[in-house]
């Protein structure tokens, strides 16, 4: 797939799809309720409104807005919406469950792992080692007049999807404005930036495929909370970005 950005809300479509991961938009009313099941595919389950229980087998697990599930491939699970209101959720599937039988080498039938509201501006949600290496997925305030990065590019794929706010995204040549439900995507080798270019902060999801870069998210969000480095092993070195020209709204020279 090309670089792109997509948006609007049906009740359960492909927001994006590439041979490494699918992100998902669902709807739900309430009373809804799907019968347990299990595939080969990881799946991380971010919601955006309303709640959801997930249960999967030993214990039921609440997530509330802005709250994630992951659910590593081959654990039996079931979600429902218990609510009164329609529930939104996104799904990150890696790989995507039409690939899965190919792809499936190495699946880890690990334990799923449930992510409350994480405090700070920026939470590591996914991991690597949380599914065989295939996703990182980061939830991220960017402040309103943030001038994000240089433009650059870096062997993995990236998508940013909206959560609140306005957000500028220059994938190669082409700028764009994503506002909340909409999302970009820069293919692995594709130079792209973003900035807030807005009067309030923005909300972005970022899942990056495959996973290695939240290594550097988990060092900025312990900086930025006083803590101490995260452990050796999230401390190697993380995929290299090459720089390829300037933040929008910088002259290019």
């Amino acid at each position: 797939m090309d670089g792109s950005v997509a948006g609007g809300e049906p009740a359960a479509a492909d927001m994006i799809c590439e041979d490494g991961f699918v992100i998902t938009d669902c709807h739900a009313p309430a009373g809804w309720t799907e019968p347990s099941h299990r595939h080969e595919h990881d799946e991380a389950v971010y919601v955006l409104a309303g709640a959801l229980t997930v249960d999967v087998g030993a214990e039921v697990r609440l997530a509330r807005k802005h709250c994630c599930v992951f659910l590593p491939g081959g654990v039996p699970h079931a979600i429902t919406n218990p609510g009164p209101d329609e529930a939104r959720w996104l799904t990150v599937c890696t790989p995507p469950p039409a690939s899965a039988a190919v792809l499936g080498r190495g699946i880890r039938e690990g334990e799923p792992r449930p992510v409350d509201e994480l405090p700070g501006r920026v939470k590591v949600l996914v991991r690597g080692r949380d599914g065989s290496g295939r996703v990182a997925i980061m939830d991220n305030v960017i402040e309103r007049g943030h001038e994000g990065p240089p433009l650059h590019h870096h062997p993995f794929d990236e998508a940013f999807y909206v959560i609140d706010g306005v957000l500028t995204f220059r994938v190669d040549d082409h700028d764009s404005t994503c506002r909340a439900g909409e999302l970009a995507f820069a293919p692995g080798g594709t130079p792209h930036t973003f900035a807030n270019l807005g009067d309030r902060d923005g909300r972005v999801l970022i899942v990056c495929v495959p996973a290695g870069f939240e290594r550097y998210f988990d060092r900025v969000a312990a900086s930025e909370a006083g803590e101490e480095a995260p452990p050796p092993e999230d401390l190697e070195a993380w995929p290299e970005l090459t720089v390829v020209g300037p933040r929008i709204g910088e002259e290019r020279t």
